[in-house]
């Protein structure tokens, strides 16, 4: 499979108020009333792999309520600054995204709500892994995955539904930029 980026897949992604799937851990998603194209799962794969967005302070409105909210959001007024850093954007690239039906209506992209960064269902331990907060090898004799480390991986995931709303409306790919991938994602630039 081969896409083309154009300004219009750029627009469409802009379009996204993110919503908030409660089940499990609680993960970001499109909302409800959007109308699925078929190629939205992989346009989303692809910025949140390929767009450049810059770290900073952007405005965030929250989304209506019945988006969903993560605890995150539900502290937020209803317009407030975000600022999103390099590990919103870390993680934004190691996210699960899937189709799922979060609102029991129709599929609709997702990131996986049990496993939101990869294989494991210790969410944070994948987490710090992705940030490089702990070593990939557990040293003998020591546990380096903390209670500390455990909260604060817990506080960043929930700001994952600002931080994915923030990218999309910033993010920014090469008109024109190839990318080849399978049934799977397994997205690879080719331009």
């Amino acid at each position: 499979m081969e896409i083309e980026w154009t300004s219009e897949k750029t627009e469409r992604l802009r379009q996204v108020q993110v919503g908030w799937d409660g089940c499990e851990v609680g993960a970001p998603c499109f909302p409800p009333e959007w109308e699925t194209d078929s190629a939205d799962l992989e346009l989303l794969q692809l910025a949140c792999s390929y767009g450049v967005c810059p770290v900073g302070s952007y405005e965030y409105r929250r989304p209506p309520e019945d988006h969903g909210y993560s605890f995150f959001v539900e502290k937020l007024e209803d317009v407030s600054l975000f600022s999103f850093t390099e590990q919103h954007r870390t993680l934004l690239k190691n996210m699960s995204w899937r189709l799922s039906d979060p609102y029991f209506d129709e599929d609709i992209p997702c990131c996986d709500s049990k496993r939101p960064y990869g294989n494991f269902t210790f969410y944070q331990l994948e987490m710090a892994l992705h940030l490089g907060l702990i070593p990939a090898e557990k040293p003998e004799g020591e546990d380096p995955m903390t209670q500390e480390i455990v909260d604060a991986m817990t506080a960043l995931h929930h700001q994952m539904q600002p931080a994915l709303r923030v990218f999309l409306q910033n993010f920014e790919i090469s008109e024109g930029q190839k990318f080849t991938g399978d049934e799977w994602g397994n997205w690879e630039s080719a331009s």
